[in-house]
């Protein structure tokens, strides 16, 4: 009998405990604040647009042959872990530092490999380096000079040209681009637009999760 109350004690204790974590995720000062980028349908947006559920951001592009895919699915697998009610209420975002080459409807096909639901962010360069500069990320061209044939690069999804750059000239050329390194964090952003984590792929999907739910209650 003693043994048996020691046992619910203990998963009594563990549940407070957790619950205790998810309450008191700290304020990452100086770490985010609004913005303005363009959606994947070609729409103007404002960070702030996202206020009233938590978020998950994270950075890359769509010829990242490794570690964007690796953390996008990574990212998949912890949305499959909540319910779908939990679902509606969060935002994934994906924010390309290659805005020059990830237009738009490239985008929105690359993030449709992944889930149709999460949302990718494209816009100047200067939108780009000012939502990097914000999150406190960086990014850089492997090579300044060089651009790589993205026929040699193992690619989720290949771009297709659209009417109004399918040219002759354009058809004539090889498709290139740039590759890049950049920040691989993941930031999790509350109801108020705060960052209150910083996780990577490496973090358990559990406590992430937890983490999130911890978000969506408060």
């Amino acid at each position: 009998m003693l043994k048996k109350l020691a046992v619910l004690l203990l998963i009594s204790f563990i549940g407070v405990q957790t619950v205790h974590a998810e309450e008191e995720l700290p304020i990452y000062s100086g770490i985010g604040g609004n913005f303005s980028a363009v959606n994947q349908d070609g729409k103007p947006i404002e960070f702030n647009d996202f206020k009233g559920q938590p978020v998950l951001l994270t950075f890359g592009y769509t010829n990242c042959a490794d570690i964007c895919p690796f953390t996008l699915g990574y990212l998949s697998r912890i949305y499959a872990g909540l319910t779908k009610d939990e679902q509606k209420k969060i935002s994934v975002i994906f924010v390309t530092v290659d805005p020059k080459y990830d237009t738009p409807e490239h985008l929105k096909k690359f993030m449709a490999h992944f889930n149709s639901e999460f949302i990718g962010l494209s816009g100047t360069k200067q939108q780009i380096d000012n939502i990097v500069s914000l999150f406190q990320a960086k990014y850089e061209k492997l090579s300044a000079e060089n651009m790589v044939p993205t026929k040699n690069i193992r690619r989720v999804t290949q771009k297709t040209l659209t009417d109004e750059t399918n040219t002759q000239e354009d058809n004539t050329q090889e498709d290139k681009s740039s590759l890049y390194s950049h920040t691989v964090t993941i930031y999790l952003i509350d109801k108020s637009g705060f960052t209150r984590s910083i996780e990577y792929t490496g973090t358990p999907q559990e406590e992430f999760i937890g983490k999130i739910r911890g978000l969506i209650n408060e």
